[in-house]
């Protein structure tokens, strides 16, 4: 959604046709050109009177997008954003920064469905990044070769009641056997920026991971799933509506970017 908001800051200020559908065509346009694709793709610019975005100040933007391919291994199926009023620095804009007077705050509603995850789990791109992950499994005795397994033919199925399953097969670089690993959980979000794994279960080969083992993994991945972090960023992110279905992960989120965001301007 970032990138989005960024899209449309960076060419506001060009836009000084007193008719508002020329507006809305070009943001369409330049969305258009950073993305790989959409299926249907529509831009909305509120302005009373129009002549205001002259002005820097825009009074609602609004982006609906069906199958949009932000690149070309992830489909969106859902993307809708809409803004608060915008409140544009023209003289930063003007010297080639996409700059705000006041924070930018929106909302954005993204609905993932399983089929489309899937599809990026295959690609290459995450093929190439599985083959990096080299690991033994916990409790083996350290091989001499280190690092015995690797993953692939990563999977995901969407259970409904906020719980999914991943399955991804473990490569024995020894033996040359392929061992299938299952992880299901359910997931839940506190205070509309901590992710929480519910009840996690990992079996491999069929034969369930201790649970001790599982709690440690939990308790140090925890800490890193949470959308503070973003603050170090100058973005304040919380979910706003979360629901995983058997047939989409369905997700709002509000988002506010405060002026010195570095992520304006990368």
């Amino acid at each position: 959604m970032v990138e989005f908001v960024t899209i449309l800051l960076s060419g506001l200020f060009t836009l000084v046709s007193p008719v508002g559908i020329v507006a809305d065509q070009l943001a369409e346009g330049l969305i258009r050109e950073r993305i790989v694709r959409a299926e249907l793709l529509d831009v909305r610019i509120d302005n009373t009177p129009n002549f205001q975005i002259v002005n820097g100040r825009v009074d609602r933007v609004r982006l609906a997008g069906r199958g949009v391919y932000p690149v070309p291994e992830l489909r969106i199926d859902t993307l809708d954003v809409e803004t608060d009023t915008i409140d544009l620095d023209m003289q930063g804009l003007r010297q080639g920064r996409i700059a705000l007077d006041e924070p930018l705050q929106s909302a954005a509603h993204l609905i993932l469905k399983a089929d489309d995850l899937n599809a990026l789990l295959q690609s290459p791109r995450v093929q190439q990044l599985l083959e990096r992950l080299t690991f033994n499994l916990p409790g083996e005795r350290q091989s001499r070769l280190g690092n015995r397994y690797r993953l692939t033919n990563p999977r995901l199925v969407f259970l409904g009641g906020d719980r999914l399953r991943v399955l991804v097969d473990l490569q024995d670089q020894v033996l040359q056997e392929r061992t299938e690993a299952v992880v299901e959980t359910g997931l839940q979000i506190i205070d509309g920026h901590q992710l929480t794994l519910v009840n996690p279960t990992i079996t491999v080969d069929g034969q369930p991971v201790p649970r001790q083992l599982i709690t440690t993994f939990v308790d140090g991945a925890e800490p890193e799933l949470t959308l503070k972090q973003l603050e170090d960023f100058g973005i304040t992110a919380r979910v706003i509506q979360f629901e995983i279905t058997p047939e989409a992960f369905d997700l709002a989120v509000f988002l506010r970017v405060d002026p010195t965001s570095p992520l304006l301007n990368p």
